[in-house]
């Protein structure tokens, strides 16, 4: 009898599933960014009476979002083993042997991010063609990405859940023709 649930803990994180985490990272970073920079200039304004974020927009900006892009994933990383993107997805980071990643490998890890980026994107290439679907930033970081939904396993929705059920009940009283 088949079932139609599968524990896929464990596995190697696809390329669409890690894409899809990465687009939803970005996006929560980059809204608390302008909150927190908006915030900042305020109070730098109202306190201080320093305009320090339009003073000089280009540098500014360029080195606050690169301190907080590595903050964020670092941070989440060496904390939670996931972002927040990764935990919507389903996602968590380990290293290569599935263990919790070190604060130091964390922090590898967010470093060496932009270099996948910078090599014009080949060194996201080993997450489509890699066995372990590991970028760069991974194999820099000895860490992987793989499915955790925790002790719960994937189940198709009730109702496919349900007919697939009784097909196969179906299909196993049905006399064989050997």
């Amino acid at each position: 009898m088949r079932s139609s649930r599968q524990d896929v803990s464990g596995n190697y994180a696809g390329a669409v599933t890690r894409l899809l985490a990465h687009w939803v990272d970005l996006a929560v970073a980059g809204l608390l960014f302008v909150i927190g920079l908006v915030a900042l200039d305020y109070v730098l304004q109202t306190i201080a009476g320093v305009d320090a974020v339009t003073d000089n927009p280009e540098v500014w900006s360029a080195t606050a979002a690169s301190v907080w892009l590595f903050l964020y994933w670092w941070v989440s990383i060496a904390v939670a083993g996931k972002t927040i993107g990764k935990a919507v997805l389903g996602l968590r980071v380990v290293s290569r042997e599935g263990e919790i990643l070190s604060s130091f490998r964390s922090a590898l890890r967010a470093i060496s991010l932009p270099f996948s980026y910078l090599l014009f994107g080949f060194g996201f290439l080993g997450i489509i063609f890699g066995r372990e679907r590991r970028a760069l930033h991974d194999v820099v970081a000895g860490s992987a990405v793989i499915y955790d939904w925790g002790p719960r396993t994937a189940e198709l929705p009730v109702p496919i859940s349900a007919y697939l059920a009784r097909k196969s009940v179906t299909e196993s009283d049905e006399p064989s023709l050997s």
